[in-house]
């Protein structure tokens, strides 16, 4: 699964131009919060998302007690302006 995420970020984000590196991290954690929240045929139709909360439910110790993830409310907006500007940059109007 980890080369199977690695080469849809390669396909779908790597391609995109950013102006900076702090943009680049938004947008692939951007991705990464919508990857995790896209149903997988390997995971017989479940989220990787739904399947990590399934696993934690039967071990709690598997999760880092330190973890915070990001707020998707925040970050989506952010990621919308920097897709938005990066097309704009790599299909310029004539």
């Amino acid at each position: 699964m980890v080369e199977r995420f690695n080469g849809r970020v390669a396909s779908e984000v790597l391609g995109i131009t950013v102006s900076s590196h702090a943009e680049l991290e938004v947008l692939l954690t951007g991705y990464n919060q919508a990857y995790n929240r896209r149903r997988q045929r390997v995971l017989p139709g479940l989220s990787p998302l739904d399947t990590v909360r399934r696993r934690l439910e039967h071990n709690n110790r598997l999760a880092n007690p330190c973890y915070t993830p990001a707020n998707s409310n925040d970050l989506m907006p952010k990621v919308d302006a920097i897709l938005f500007y990066a097309n704009e940059v790599s299909q310029p109007d004539n």
